[in-house]
């Protein structure tokens, strides 16, 4: 049923679908984490920040859930002391990295509290020293990825340490920033700030269900697409020419920071994934309704998935 709930199976959970779910989406029986210190399979929190309605979840994706490894996606939010704005990070861990996930999962817990530490001493969000933030956490990945691999190969690195390279191959991830005005006048403009590295994508739907993107689409204008992903620990040559934007959006539209997980199926935001997910995420709906949306089902599309998505004052859908 195209953008529906599936009838369940006779064992499993009703999931939601957008379109063709394919096989995998009914047949993967996803493998429990064996090491406690992985990543949950799934993470939801939900809540309010002075006029903003906040959910957010991740999600493992198919291919993780098959083979059992990790989910490699991670979020963050911190308020300022003042509660005058919401910071919100997303972050995915490069897959050809096998520590990726503590990578995403760092910049999930420190990047939010740095940006808010820099807001906290008075700087304003459209001063915020961007490259500090992200040559600060490129260096922690850096050490705790030293560490993590000492641990994980001490063969390996018995002669020498762990370098640069050996750190960078093994655990790197993207991160979209995203700072939020928690009270802008009532019918006016919410001026947010975004900074990223990598291919993580952050967007506004405003109420008759358009999406509008404020931090590039993967691939767009590009005769053939690459791989290769830009992503912490490495940092560009000019921390300064990292990407960062600024927007006044209207009060009422919903924003939304995602990994591609949720972004390539959006691809452009034309067509039915684009339009299931908006007519979903008018309004906030349940907590767990919500990440069962964030995982839906559609073919081809198995990677890990998260979103975190803000919506100016009011409750949830009702009913």
């Amino acid at each position: 049923m195209s953008g529906g709930l599936d009838g369940p199976a006779a064992d499993g959970p009703v999931t939601a679908t957008i379109g063709d779910p394919g096989r995998a989406h009914t047949e993967v029986r996803p493998r429990l984490r064996s090491d406690p210190a992985q990543p949950p399979d799934t993470v939801v929190d939900h809540g309010t920040a002075v006029s903003l309605e906040v959910r957010a979840a991740s999600v493992r994706g198919l291919s993780h859930r098959e083979s059992g490894t990790p989910r490699q996606d991670a979020y963050g939010f911190a308020l300022t002391a003042d509660e005058q704005h919401l910071v919100v990070v997303v972050a995915d861990g490069v897959s050809a990295g096998a520590l990726s996930h503590e990578a995403a999962a760092f910049v999930g817990r420190r990047g939010p509290r740095e940006v808010v530490r820099h807001l906290d001493a008075g700087t304003p969000p459209e001063l915020l020293p961007w490259s500090e933030v992200f040559t600060g956490l490129a260096a922690t990945i850096l050490a705790e990825g030293a560490r993590s691999l000492l641990r994980a190969e001490p063969g390996r690195f018995a002669a020498h340490p762990p370098e640069e390279g050996d750190v960078a191959a093994a655990m790197a991830t993207t991160a979209t920033f995203l700072i939020c005005p928690t009270t802008p006048p009532r019918g006016g403009e919410r001026h947010v700030h975004l900074a990223w590295i990598g291919d993580s994508p952050a967007w506004a739907l405003d109420p008759d269900g358009g999406w509008h993107n404020l931090s590039g689409i993967k691939g767009a204008g590009a005769e053939v697409t690459s791989s290769r992903v830009e992503a912490l620990p490495r940092i560009p040559r000019d921390p300064a020419a990292l990407p960062r934007a600024a927007y006044p959006l209207r009060d009422d539209w919903t924003l939304l920071v995602m990994t591609d997980g949720t972004g390539d199926p959006l691809g452009p935001a034309h067509g039915e994934v684009a339009g299931q997910l908006a007519t979903w995420w008018r309004r906030p709906p349940p907590p767990l309704v919500f990440a069962d949306q964030v995982g839906f089902g559609r073919r081809s599309y198995d990677d890990d998935r998260t979103v975190v998505s803000i919506w100016p004052g009011g409750g949830p859908e009702p009913g």
